[in-house]
């Protein structure tokens, strides 16, 4: 394993200051995906910022009917919730096939939205692999792996999300509120994924353009 150094975040703005001031940092919560593709060589972080002392645990009632959940908010919490199986059993349901327990005792709703991709080939670095590295190819469009995309796919990637959760959620028109270094703005969370296109590695709207 490469050599990164480590700093935990005291609260929300210096999480993002971090980051901003650290090329090559990467958040870290409850790291179910990323410590596998640090395992595997596909992330070599130069930082890993703790945020798991963030207050982003709770979820609780909106005014409108709605539910506000904490980014941190464990996938075995979310799914235990009253509120979230009375109100919206879909998002609990969701939850449940993804995973083991262990790892839903882990796993945190931010990262389960922003999880890269399971595909095989993603996480072989003998294979090519545009989402990986743009401009290498595709090995993934000629081969065979059960992960691949029927919709959503493009010339360039044919490689699926793995959220459950994210498609329960765009399905309910849930937003994301995203904190940044231009302040914080709301994001359908249909809005928030972005098509493979040609720039299959470009995931979500808050990956800048390189």
């Amino acid at each position: 394993m490469r050599q990164f150094s480590y700093v935990a975040a005291a609260d929300v703005g210096s999480a993002v200051d971090l980051m901003v001031r650290t090329p090559g940092a990467r958040y870290l919560a409850g790291g179910t995906n990323l410590v596998d593709l640090i395992r595997e060589g596909v992330e070599k972080p130069v930082t890993l910022v703790d945020v798991t002392s963030l207050p982003l645990t709770g979820i609780e009632e909106l005014p409108d009917g709605g539910l506000r959940i904490g980014a941190l908010v464990r996938n075995s919490d979310l799914a235990a919730s009253p509120l979230v199986r009375i109100r919206f059993p879909v998002v609990a349901q969701a939850v449940l096939v993804g995973a083991s327990a262990q790892i839903r005792n882990m796993a945190t709703t931010g990262g389960n939205l922003l999880q890269r991709t399971r595909c095989g080939y993603f996480y072989d670095l003998a294979e090519a692999c545009n989402k990986r590295e743009p401009g290498t190819g595709c090995t993934a469009l000629g081969g065979f792996n059960r992960m691949h995309a029927v919709l959503g796919a493009s010339d360039s990637c044919i490689a699926a999300h793995p959220s459950d959760l994210g498609v329960a959620l765009a399905a309910l028109d849930a937003v994301v509120e995203v904190a940044g270094p231009d302040g914080v703005r709301r994001i359908t969370l249909a809005d928030l994924y972005r098509s493979p296109a040609d720039m299959p590695d470009r995931e979500t709207v808050l990956q800048p353009r390189t």
